[in-house]
């Protein structure tokens, strides 16, 4: 804060000093009220201008509740979150059965050539009637093997067989069922690579977990900080306004003093001059007030409205504690990288990055695949008939085989793939190395920050001190009339601006605080219930 300058420097004095202690009894009994001015809270004083009747009175527990309830970046976080978390569902749905069905009917009708002429009793055409039917069961198996069940139904009739004495309308039911297996020997084979997708969706709610952990640290030690620049903001307006009232009653004394002529009246328009620059500081005061509470409401996701009604600051300053001894840095590191959510995030990145190399480079290998299918077939004119074991018993059907598929020459596309994913973990690595050293860095700030501003809040204190006892002492000499009016207005403002000061160092000193807590990533403890 700037210090009133010296008014009327080298101007020499024109009137008789018999005066000054007539003039001082009365100006003494105007300053007396100084100190209850200076004894109100800023949580109880209202400032005079229309804009702040009627203040809501809102604590920083309140403030931080609201922030976590309705902060957009917050809320955006915890949709991705929810977003993340559907991804476990997708990824176990590939170990879910799945069932196929299908139901058709229809005729076919279509030219024999001369051979099927030969077999077909020398028709010259081939119709078939019937409706086919099938259900089937799969399964994915955590080793990567497919198993399907499957049983069919055909039910049908052709110009052909017409001719052979069956029963009138009766119709022939094919049937089928059997089990097929497929079982990867390289490429998707094992439990790592079938279930990579579900690990990978766990890690991806992990990390959103810990991104929306940090995002919701950060938004709220922006609130913090705001608050207590909001909780500084009046006590600017009412450092403003004592000033003012200051200057009301000097100007008021001033006056009497200029009618008694007993002082000349370039000191009047001296106080008049000063009395117009504090209410010019109170207007920017005012208005930094203003700008405080509508950031506050900004992080809030609400707007002022009409009424004319701002929130004002119910807490105060929280108070300067000794500075921290060296040990703290270490024991604080410590803490940061068990609790940091930045830093537990870039872990399970780098295990995500782990899990997709080990799924890259199995992807990159040949795929060989054993293929068993075993099943039985029956035909009746009753469907019942044709599923009967016995029936079917006679006609078994089975196969045993391998298939492969290789690249033929390099395989590009694995080792692609494999490259990248290496590249990706070590890029993971040296962001969790730059992180560590982010955060010891940020600790020492902190720490440092902490320790700087207790340290300017105790010089400012001892000015503040200082300053009080030279305006008592100012106002003794001019109760002796050795001193003059523009020194009681000097006097005073420096005193007011140097408790300002001490509170601006203190407001430094609760943010330092904040910054320290959120480094460890323990902000968000002092409002966990």
């Amino acid at each position: 804060m700037g210090q009133l300058p010296v008014l009327s420097l080298g101007r020499k004095k024109v009137w008789q000093p018999a005066w000054r202690p007539g003039c001082a009894l009365g100006l003494l009994a105007l300053l007396a009220a100084a100190p209850l001015a200076r004894a109100q809270s800023p949580a109880t004083e209202v400032a005079r201008s229309p804009s702040l009747a009627a203040p809501a009175m809102l604590s920083l527990r309140e403030l931080v509740t609201q922030v976590r309830e309705a902060n957009k970046d917050i809320r955006s976080k915890r949709a991705e979150t929810g977003i993340a978390a559907t991804g476990i569902d997708r990824a176990a749905a590939a170990f879910q059965p799945m069932a196929a069905l299908s139901a058709t009917d229809g005729r076919n009708r279509q030219p024999n050539t001369f051979e099927e002429k030969l077999t077909r009793d020398q028709a010259s055409y081939y119709l078939r009637d019937g409706q086919d039917y099938s259900v089937g069961l799969s399964q994915l198996l955590p080793s990567g093997a497919k198993v399907e069940a499957k049983s069919t139904l055909s039910r049908f009739i052709t110009n052909i067989n017409e001719k052979d004495g069956r029963p009138e309308g009766a119709r022939d039911n094919r049937t089928f069922w059997g089990l097929t297996l497929t079982q990867p020997l390289a490429k998707d084979a094992g439990t790592t690579v079938t279930k990579a997708r579900t690990v990978l969706a766990e890690l991806d709610v992990a990390v959103s977990t810990h991104a929306q952990a940090e995002t919701e640290a950060s938004v709220v030690a922006e609130a913090a900080m705001a608050y207590f620049e909001l909780v500084l903001a009046q006590h600017r307006v009412l450092a403003a306004q004592e000033k003012i009232q200051t200057g009301q009653r000097l100007l008021t004394q001033a006056r009497t003093l200029v009618t008694q002529g007993r002082l000349p009246e370039s000191e009047l328009l001296e106080v008049q001059n000063s009395l117009s620059r504090y209410q010019a500081g109170l207007s920017e005061a005012l208005q930094g007030q203003r700008e405080r509470h509508n950031r506050l409401q900004t992080l809030t996701l609400s707007s002022q409205g009409g009424d004319g009604r701002i929130w004002r600051a119910a807490d105060a300053l929280p108070a300067v504690l000794a500075a921290a001894a060296p040990q703290v840095a270490d024991a604080a590191l410590k803490l940061a990288l068990d609790t940091r959510p930045d830093y537990l995030m870039q872990k399970k990145v780098i295990e995500r990055e782990g899990i997709q190399l080990v799924y890259a480079q199995n992807q990159a290998l040949p795929r060989i695949d054993l293929v068993a299918s075993y099943g039985r077939n029956g035909l009746a004119y009753s469907a019942t008939t044709a599923f009967r074991w016995g029936t079917m018993s006679e006609y078994p059907t089975w196969s045993v085989g391998l298939q492969m598929q290789i690249p033929l020459g390099a395989n590009k596309l694995g080792r692609a793939d494999v490259a990248a994913a290496n590249l990706r973990r070590e890029n993971a690595l040296l962001a969790l190395k730059a992180l560590e050293v982010q955060i010891a860095n940020d600790i020492d700030t902190s720490l440092n920050m902490l320790g700087s501003a207790a340290e300017r809040w105790s010089h400012w204190q001892d000015v503040a001190r200082r300053e009080q006892q030279q305006l008592e002492v100012e106002r003794k000499r001019f109760a002796a009339g050795r001193s003059e009016v523009r020194e009681i207005l000097i006097r005073e403002e420096r005193t007011i601006n140097s408790r300002l000061m001490a509170l601006e160092q203190q407001a430094a000193y609760a943010k330092a605080q904040v910054v320290l807590e959120s480094s460890q990533g323990i902000l968000l403890r002092r409002w966990s219930s």
